[in-house]
């Protein structure tokens, strides 16, 4: 009962804030994620957040356990969650960068009111209403490979950024039928803060859900509102892009969970036969669409023993195994993920450790947009490029990343684990070793000579998500897919790579609630030291040379008479773009400092 006790003063502090059906990084789910470690509940649906109804039944399960001290906690984000119908926040953010170049700072401010209740009895509603202003809005000022979730919409004062963070879902419940519709984000799969599906992190989407869930079996059908961008101007953005998904997650018994997923990518058009519950390679091929993106993945989860989880996750983009030889000369564009967690069973200061790999091949999450209709990147009838045509296809929204941080053509391997000594002190510890490479570097001489020979901003050569298997032909004139990304797997095969190492640590001290209202203080840092950076700047960008059929020779000029001029040696330019790229590298260390102050009524 001391224990049952001790943990509860420990615990009850971090649970403060919390608006669990609207937020999927709330520290609700950090819970859920131990429940399912601990064999306290069942594994929850791979989409998040969850509704309302979903919470409650989650919390009543494990204060209902045998478990008193986890009962407590339970107790304690019930009591928080539905004691209140509405709250104030006041979250303020000091960061700091102190690099080579010096030292940088940025203030933020978020601030508003949010709230999860019932209402109508088979009606529920989260949202966080809450508006940020920033300084040093160009900057994020965060590490390597990461991102931050907000925000809506802009809006210029001064040397000042006012946004909106807004997070809203309402939601229904029909015995074991769920209904979900808002703006927020979302997260997605056995991987919680950093899914390859939908990452916590990515930017706002509208979107609605349905569902069956009876604990055992559930069946999600939703569908994304994106927003398109084009190859030149990531800021400009453009309306009717859809990311439609289904999953089917199983818990066959307490130790084995298994989840099946599929998502399609389109746009300029609503189509209903995808929230046909079929496989979306059926349904492409029935509507006649063949040039949506459809992504299909599958994840598990086995607990050999109660406070031990072993996870996997893998996302397949394109698979094509026409003249397979070796494992690298096949064409395989996919992201996984595979871990475990360790929760201890009894009372301790250590609350879970996970160690994490995830892996993202060359070319995952890009995708060429094809369709000849409205706005286009390339015209199917001529193969020429439209720069500023928008992109449906791209596995993004706004020009961020849906998925995982890591851009493709990288690995990572983390190690985090959350640690409470004392009453109302968190320390959080993080690891990672990150490997990236730009796929360019690995083409062939007619590729690379291609990439010279393309117009100016036609095709993006930095190996991020932007650059597509779509490369210029010089003999051809026109656009192809390039034979290296055609039939080649080419992960971290490059000669150059850049090598990240990350170290976090977070301290979090909250305060005992008042009347007043509920008060934390945290201090972090993070040390990165990054080998290589600049590996993903432009290698060969697009000067709109000339290639002479007649003579096999290269110009800078052609007339509108045929002929050429501005004679090249296309090696000597070839070896010039590589060097200038290679001397452009360097080794970097830098230092992060962060506080956070939070107060909530």
């Amino acid at each position: 009962m001391k224990k049952s006790l001790l943990l509860f003063l420990f615990l009850i502090p971090s649970f403060l804030f919390a608006q669990v059906s609207s937020d999927p990084s709330d520290n609700f789910y950090k819970q859920v994620e131990r429940w399912e470690t601990l064999g306290l509940i069942e594994n929850q649906p791979s989409l998040r957040p969850y509704s309302l109804f979903l919470v409650e039944e989650i919390l009543n399960t494990v204060i209902a356990s045998d478990s008193q001290t986890e009962a407590e906690v339970a107790k304690a984000i019930y009591e928080e969650t539905f004691g209140k119908k509405w709250g104030l926040l006041l979250d303020t953010k000091g960061s700091g960068l102190i690099s080579s170049s010096g030292f940088e700072k940025k203030l933020l401010a978020k601030y508003g009111v949010e709230g999860d209740t019932y209402f109508l009895d088979n009606f529920a509603l989260g949202y966080q209403l809450d508006f940020v202003s920033e300084t040093n809005p160009s900057s994020s000022l965060l590490p390597h490979y990461r991102y931050l979730p907000y925000y809506l919409k802009d809006g210029q004062s001064g040397k000042i950024r006012n946004t909106m963070d807004v997070d809203a879902y309402a939601s229904a419940r029909i015995n074991n039928w769920y209904f979900q519709t808002g703006i927020g984000h979302n997260s997605f799969g056995n991987s919680y803060e950093d899914s390859i599906v939908f990452s916590p992190n990515a930017k706002h989407t509208a979107n609605f859900s349905f569902g069956y869930n009876n604990g055992k079996i559930n069946y999600t059908e939703a569908m994304f509102a994106l927003s398109a961008t084009s190859t030149s101007d990531l800021s400009g953005l453009y309306e009717n892009k859809l990311l439609m998904m289904h999953n089917l997650d199983w818990n066959i018994n307490k130790k084995l969970s298994l989840t099946f997923y599929e998502t399609a990518i389109y746009g300029q058009r609503f189509d209903f036969s995808y929230m046909i519950p079929m496989l979306y390679i059926v349904t492409e091929g029935i509507t006649g669409y063949e040039n949506d993106n459809i992504m299909m993945g599958g994840a598990f989860t086995y607990k050999p023993v109660q406070g031990l989880s072993l996870n996997g996750d893998f996302y397949l983009d394109d698979v094509g195994f026409t003249s397979l030889k070796t494992y690298h000369d096949i064409k395989l564009r996919f992201a996984a993920i595979a871990g475990l967690k360790y929760v201890p069973q009894n009372y301790s200061p250590l609350q879970m450790v996970k160690l994490n790999y995830t892996m993202v091949s060359p070319y995952m999450y890009a995708h060429w947009q094809t369709n000849d209709s409205g706005l286009n990147v390339v015209d199917t009838q001529t193969n020429t490029v439209n720069t500023y045509g928008a992109n449906y296809q791209i596995y993004a929204t706004a020009g961020q990343p849906l998925g995982s941080s890591l851009e493709p053509n990288s690995d990572r391997i983390a190690l985090s684990l959350q640690y409470k000594p004392v009453k109302g002190l968190t320390f959080d510890f993080y690891g990672a070793f990150i490997r990236h490479a730009n796929v360019t570097e690995g083409f062939t001489r007619e590729e690379k000579i291609g990439c010279l020979c393309a117009q100016p901003g036609d095709f993006i050569t930095d190996g991020s998500i932007n650059q597509t298997q779509k490369l210029w032909s010089y003999s051809l004139n026109r656009a192809v897919y390039g034979s290296s990304a055609w039939n080649k797997l080419m992960f971290l095969t490059q000669d150059t790579k850049e090598y990240t190492v990350q170290a976090d640590l977070d301290m979090t001290y909250e305060f005992p609630k008042t009347k007043a209202g509920t008060f934390s203080l945290g201090i972090g840092y993070t040390f990165e030291y990054i080998h290589n950076y600049g590996v993903g700047n432009s290698l060969y960008t697009g000067q709109g040379w000339y290639y002479n059929s007649d003579d096999g020779n290269f110009y800078t000029n052609k007339d509108s008479d045929g002929n050429y001029s501005g004679l090249l040696d296309i090696d000597a330019e070839l070896d010039k773009a590589y060097s200038s790229w290679k001397t452009a590298l360097k080794d970097i260390i830098n230092n992060y400092l962060r506080i956070n102050f939070k107060y909530s009524f």
